[in-house]
């Protein structure tokens, strides 16, 4: 009879650590969806940034203290920082286009994000063997134009791109100013954006 309850005991305590060692979890996942179709990119904390091809998606591992029944639920904090060149994070409390923005990762758990087009965006490439002194993006309407960006010192092979207002109210134009101070104007009023669209400057006067 002895012998029969130190077995039960001992079943017992095998289910019990059974059971805690099923119960731990440790880590959380993001799986970010690009559904634009311009790359869009993100860099989590202290992480190396990832570019996200348009159309696809990448998976992001977030290492988080370990969670069983004796710590109760883990979450961990973390600052994200995610740009689409046709995509902006919206805060909608601020009625604001934002870079970053935090997420809140608790251990065993996957979360999903998806990137839906918000934006048109304006593209400088540098084909060129000069360096770019400065890339201005203007936007124009029937009534008025300004001035909505610049590009400084892009250097030749080098790309930068500039998320703006789509619509067919307004069309762009982008001057390009070289170190000998030379000028060149690109665009004219065929240039009118709609979400997810982008113009592009191949730079190379040569």
């Amino acid at each position: 009879m002895r012998i029969m309850k130190e077995r039960v005991c001992l079943i017992l305590g095998l289910a019990a650590i059974l059971l805690m060692l099923s119960a731990c979890e440790s880590g959380g996942k993001l799986q970010v969806f690009n559904r634009c179709s311009y790359p869009a990119y993100i860099k989590v904390e202290n992480m190396e940034q990832k570019t996200i091809p348009a159309g696809e998606s990448v998976s992001i591992n977030i290492d988080t203290d370990t969670q069983n029944i004796f710590t109760g639920e883990v979450k961990k904090k973390l600052p994200i920082w995610l740009v689409g060149e046709t995509f902006s994070i919206f805060d909608e409390y601020q009625n604001a286009y934002l870079d970053s923005t935090w997420i809140e990762v608790k251990a065993g758990k996957t979360y999903s994000i998806y990137l839906n087009p918000n934006r048109a965006s304006v593209k400088v490439i540098n084909n060129s063997d000069q360096i770019i002194s400065w890339a201005e993006i203007w936007q124009h309407s029937p009534l008025t134009y300004y001035q909505v960006g610049v590009m400084y010192n892009i250097l030749p092979g080098e790309s930068r791109f500039l998320r703006v207002d789509y619509g067919n109210k307004y069309y762009y134009q982008v001057e390009i100013y070289l170190p000998d101070e030379s000028h060149y104007t690109f665009g004219d009023s065929e240039n009118i954006l709609a979400v997810d669209e982008q113009y592009v400057v191949n730079f190379n006067p040569n």
